[in-house]
């Protein structure tokens, strides 16, 4: 009876120190964050090219909603500042350098193609690590490309815990690290051959956190959300608005302090006539262009060349006949009377 009073709390001791030594797997680490309902990250990622040898290092942050919003930076507060973001309807990407911005319907390819996933609600899918280390192609989630994983003793330290995951040849695998303090997966690591391709290393994390709009949005400026680069209808319908209110004014100025419209109606006949000549010579001029180059070779074609200035000719006097028929409303708002022989 004495023994047994030994030797009950001895294995229960035992017992304890087998379970807090037991490895924890690895999925089980990831599993929590899940369920969060926001998702911050920040950190930085680089791969090795055999033509440069050096590692390149590339910033990254971002931020995930459970509603759908999201917004990835690249190279935060850099040179060559990339913003990938989602309103939860459309995917929007702008360019700081160039200031090239574009959007889509999250169901269209492209959104797909510059931003995989893009109609993600896990916030924490949203990881760059998380989506470095899941095994898409063959057909897993992260967590089931994560139960693979062992732990190696001989690399891992008080700090970090190292797990690793090798391809049945044994030539390619990865390695992940994780902090002892906290369990948290701080590094991914890529290898084949026994060298190191690529890695990806989160330098910051916050989970569940208030997320401002700012870390989820951008605001585009309008010079560049309609420049020709970025919205070509749009900026053309603008020049167009333009032309016309600029010819109202003009006109209207114009007829209000002349003492005599018919001056300014002459006016207004030689500029219509200088515009019909003008439209005869370019047209004149772009069908020999045509004539020439039609079934040339090259890429692309010349052909092509010329049916741009085609476009463009036909915008610019497009503009002067809009500039010129505000005109007669101008005429109107002055209160002078249209004259009938013009």
């Amino acid at each position: 009876m004495n023994l047994a009073r030994f030797i009950v709390p001895l294995l229960c001791t035992v017992i304890a120190v087998a379970q807090a030594t037991e490895p924890v797997p690895l999925e089980s680490l990831a599993a929590p964050l899940l369920k969060a309902r926001t998702y911050c990250e920040s950190g930085k990622w680089a791969t090795w090219f055999q033509a440069d040898p050096s590692f390149s290092e590339t910033h990254y942050r971002v931020c995930a909603h459970s509603d759908g919003r999201f917004k990835y930076v690249q190279n935060p507060g850099r040179p060559g500042q990339l913003e990938i973001w989602s309103d939860g309807r459309k995917l929007h990407r702008y360019v700081d350098y160039g200031r090239g911005y574009q959007q889509y319907d999250l169901s269209e390819r492209a959104a797909e193609d510059w931003y995989g996933r893009p109609r993600e609600t896990v916030p924490a899918l949203h990881s760059r690590l998380f989506r470095w280390a899941t095994r898409s192609p063959a057909g897993l989630d992260l967590l089931g490309s994560l139960r693979g994983y062992q732990i190696n003793d001989a690399l891992s330290d008080p700090r970090h815990t190292v797990y690793e995951h090798w391809d049945s040849d044994r030539r390619g695998g990865a390695r992940i690290q994780v902090a002892t303090a906290d369990g948290a997966i701080v590094r991914y690591e890529n290898w084949y051959d026994g060298t190191l391709r690529s890695y990806i290393e989160i330098t910051a994390r916050q989970v569940d956190q208030l997320v401002a709009d700012s870390e989820l949005g951008q605001e585009v400026p309008l010079t560049a959300r309609y420049s020709l680069q970025n919205n070509p209808r749009a900026f053309v319908a603008g020049l167009f608005a333009v032309a016309v209110i600029a010819g109202l004014v003009f006109w209207t100025w114009l007829f209000a302090r002349a003492e005599d419209p018919e001056n300014v109606v002459r006016v207004r006949r030689r500029l219509w006539r200088y515009l019909a000549w003008a439209l005869a010579g370019v047209a004149t001029l772009l069908g020999f262009l045509a004539a020439i180059t039609w079934g040339g070779s090259g890429h692309p074609p010349a052909i092509f060349y010329v049916m741009a200035l085609a476009v463009l000719a036909a915008i610019a006097f497009g503009l002067a006949a809009c500039f010129l028929l505000a005109s007669y409303v101008g005429q109107a708002f002055a209160g002078k009377k249209p004259v009938a022989s013009d």
